[in-house]
């Protein structure tokens, strides 16, 4: 039976380890071609491997800069900012998109946030969800371990300290599972894109007819509001909102 049972799972797993070792192989085959300046083949195997349902940040900003080569400035930016989703805080990935941005041709002012927000998007963008998803575990096993102290202990002061420092790591375990909640449906979310017309007329209404309110260009990054059948309300760092068709953008 133990037998069986060994098989079986050798058995699952063999796929799933070719598929890895393939996934390497095509990756670094695509980097391959990149350092060599062969950036369209660079691009078909590094696509073929994001519609194998595969991504990471090191994958994403490959692509971008083989886009980045080409000239192919609105693609760039958009994997430049798939990758800065998972890797927030990762500086090549923030110096090349800021790079990529100088190369659009608007120029957006951005509106100040509010400090507390500026604060919890720098605590949120700390780690990325798997990062925090460890912090939550090691704060948890550490509140399993004084707990387990206080029951063994036989010292008075031993079990309240213990009791004390366990609480403590309870409570910053449960904050650390929610900003990585919060970090993770930010890393799934879709609620913002990048423009990809060349030039695109924001509309005061989801209609052909009404009037233009202000112009994008593509490369620029909008935030996704409403939408309709055909229609899509966006707003742009500086505030002002609008209507673009949905052909006009791609989601990061």
């Amino acid at each position: 039976m133990k037998k069986l049972l060994s098989l079986s799972v050798i058995i699952i797993f063999i796929p799933l380890i070719l598929l890895a070792d393939s996934a390497k192989t095509l990756f670094e085959i695509a980097n391959e071609h990149y350092s060599k300046g062969e950036y369209t083949q660079s691009i078909n195997l590094y696509d073929s491997l994001i519609n194998s349902n595969l991504e990471s940040a090191k994958l994403y900003y490959n692509l971008g800069n083989a886009w980045f080569k080409l000239d192919e400035v609105p693609k760039a930016i958009l994997y430049f900012e798939k990758a800065k989703k998972i890797e927030p805080n990762n500086p090549d990935v923030i110096y090349n998109l800021e790079l990529a941005n100088t190369r659009i041709a608007d120029r957006i002012e951005v509106v100040p946030e509010f400090f507390l927000k500026t604060w919890w998007n720098n605590l949120l963008n700390a780690f990325n969800e798997r990062q925090w998803m460890y912090l939550n575990i090691s704060l948890f096993m550490a509140f399993l371990g004084f707990t387990i102290v206080v029951f063994i202990s036989k010292k008075r002061w031993v079990k309240k300290t213990s009791l004390t420092i366990s609480m403590i790591f309870l409570l910053t375990s449960v904050i650390s599972g929610l900003i990585g909640y919060r970090s993770y449906k930010i890393k799934i979310a879709h609620n913002t894109a990048i423009i990809f017309t060349p030039t695109v007329n924001v509309k005061s209404a989801p209609d052909e007819n009404s009037s233009s309110i202000f112009i994008l260009h593509q490369g620029s990054k909008v935030w996704l509001l409403e939408e309709s059948t055909i229609w899509q309300k966006v707003k742009i760092a500086n505030g002002s909102e609008g209507w673009i068709t949905k052909t006009d953008f791609k989601e990061i």
